[in-house]
């Protein structure tokens, strides 16, 4: 399977036919429950289906007065549904209840949209490849603990830094800066935010892995040893969260090389990439060199978000 082409694997496929499987079962269902508790809104949907049906054959048959059919039939069978939402609603169900819902209201689970793959499909490769988002989901946003820290300059710092974090997020990825940058000591939330701005991204519909640089670099290693295990794509999430970098092995012709190209080829694509990391500015220089220096801060792509708050694991 190429995984950035539109070709679809084996299991892809049947995730795809899963979910629309799941999703008729679950339309059926409430139709059987509609039919055998609510009698009235039974017949009102098989009227709709009937109305549908008769004014379809007849623009078949009548090809020459299809425009004014067509138009008659979108006329009734709105006022005919409108009428079956209000119901549904009367009875206490959604109104929606009697729709097909697929799993993924983007592509309607047929994993594309305008040709290209769709994220639900793409993080789905991502957790299978990758066994997960990475993501902690009990750290979000709404989980922010914002009286942590009480001394008023050091409490200002943060909230401007948490309310950045959640507009990237709500933006993503229309943000005039696509990468981020949190530099700072341990313990003072930099992972915590990382999860936030993930898991916000994450449930507006977009792929995101998060992986510390240490797995990073060791799954490289694991593909250059091991023909038979896929090399793996770190370009594909739309969002790449790299977390802890300076923890990795620093091995000779790859673990530089390897962050490198996919930093540039990241950026190449205006795919949006987050780093954290405990280490200052002059020891990343002394320790990656300027290439990735120059990827990793530049003015134009990247904000760059100094921490100075204190350790926030000691206060909770």
């Amino acid at each position: 399977m190429s995984i950035n082409g539109l070709h679809f694997g084996k299991e892809t496929e049947d995730e795809l036919s899963a979910r629309r499987s799941a999703s008729l079962r679950e339309q059926q269902a409430h139709r059987a429950i509609i039919a055998m508790n609510y009698p009235a809104i039974d017949a009102l949907r098989k009227e709709i289906a009937e109305t549908a049906f008769d004014l379809s054959a007849k623009m078949m048959a009548s090809p020459e007065n299809a425009d004014e059919l067509e138009a008659l039939a979108k006329k009734l069978i709105s006022q005919k549904d409108e009428e079956l939402k209000n119901a549904l609603i009367k009875n206490g169900l959604p109104k929606d209840y009697l729709d097909l819902k697929p799993r993924c209201p983007i592509c309607g689970d047929t994993g594309l949209v305008d040709g290209d793959m769709c994220s639900c499909i793409k993080q789905s490769i991502v957790d299978r490849m990758f066994s997960g988002s990475g993501l902690n989901h009990s750290e979000s946003f709404e989980r922010f603990r914002h009286d942590l820290i009480t001394d008023p300059v050091q409490h200002r710092a943060m909230e401007r830094i948490y309310a950045y974090c959640l507009e990237y997020a709500d933006n993503f990825p229309n943000n005039q800066l696509g990468d981020i940058l949190l530099v700072g000591a341990p313990g003072i939330g930099k992972t915590f935010l990382l999860n936030c701005i993930g898991s916000r991204v994450l449930e507006r519909g977009y792929s995101v892995l998060k992986v510390t640089a240490n797995r990073l670099v060791n799954s490289v290693l694991e593909s250059i040893g091991d023909n038979e295990i896929e090399k793996p794509d770190y370009v594909l999430p739309e969002l790449l969260i790299i977390d802890d970098l300076g923890t990795e092995p620093m091995i000779r012709n790859i673990t530089i090389e390897s962050i490198l190209s996919i930093l540039c080829e990241r950026q190449d694509k205006n795919r949006p990439t987050l780093i954290a990391t405990n280490k200052k500015f002059e020891e990343i220089d002394a320790e990656y060199g300027e290439r990735i220096i120059s990827r990793m801060v530049s003015p134009q792509r990247v904000k760059t978000i100094k921490m100075n708050t204190p350790n926030v694991r000691v206060l909770k």
